[in-house]
C-alpha cells in the first residue's frame, strides 16, 4: 500500500489503534522500571497478545485509512525528511513515512524480547547468559525507539501545529 500524502490527519485514530497504542505504551513502561519475576513476563506477553492485534486491524479490519498500515516509500521518507529541514511538512493521513516505519520497528524489537524472554527461560537454555544478554540489547534498543518516538510527536506537534498526542487520545 502507498501513503496517502495529501489528505490531511484531521481524521481520528480508531478505537482499536488508541487501545492497543496505550496499553503497549504502558506495558512497555511498567516492563522497563520492573524488569523481572512474573509480571514482566506476563507484561511482556501481553504486549505482544496488543501488537498482534494491531496487526490484525492494520492490515484486514480498519476501516480509516489513517489506521491502516503502508509500506513507506524510500521516496517519501526522503521527501518528509526535507519537510522537517525546512520546516514545511505535508499532512499525512496516519503516520508520515518516517512514523510508520518506527512502528514497524518497535513492534517487532516487542515480537523479539517476548521471544529471548521466553527462550531464556526454556530448559534448553536454562542458565545460559546469551539469550538474557540479547534481550537486554533488544530492551536498550527499545527504549531508544520509545525516546526517539516522543521527540517526533512533539517535533511534528510542533512542525504541524496540531495536537499529535491528544488525537491519540481522542481519536
Amino acid at each position: 500500500m502507498k501513503a496517502n500524502l495529501s489528505q490531511s490527519a484531521d481524521s481520528a485514530w480508531s478505537l482499536t489503534v488508541r487501545l492497543t497504542h496505550w496499553a503497549v505504551a504502558t506495558g512497555v513502561m511498567v516492563n522497563f522500571f520492573n524488569d523481572s519475576g512474573y509480571w514482566h513476563r506476563l507484561l511482556g506477553y501481553a504486549c505482544i497478545v496488543f501488537v498482534l492485534l494491531r496487526l490484525v486491524d492494520g492490515f484486514w479490519l480498519a476501516r480509516s485509512a489513517a489506521s491502516r498500515f503502508f509500506v513507506p516509500r524510500f521516496v517519501d521518507i526522503r521527501l518528509h525528511l526535507h519537510g522537517i529541514r525546512t520546516g514545511q511538512v505535508a499532512d499525512h493521513h496516519g503516520h508520515n513515512p518516517l512514523g510508520q516505519l518506527a512502528v514497524y520497528v518497535m513492534w517487532l524489537l516487542i515480537v523479539l524480547l517476548g521471544f529471548t524472554g521466553w527462550i531464556s527461560r526454556t530448559d534448553l537454555y536454562w542458565g545460559e547468559d546469551l539469550p538474557v544478554q540479547i534481550h537486554e540489547i533488544l530492551s536498550s534498543l527499545l527504549q531508544a525507539m520509545v525516546v526517539l518516538h516522543l521527540l517526533a510527536v512533539l517535533l511534528m506537534s510542533r512542525l504541524q501545529r496540531r495536537n499529535l498526542i491528544k488525537a491519540m487520545i481522542k481519536g
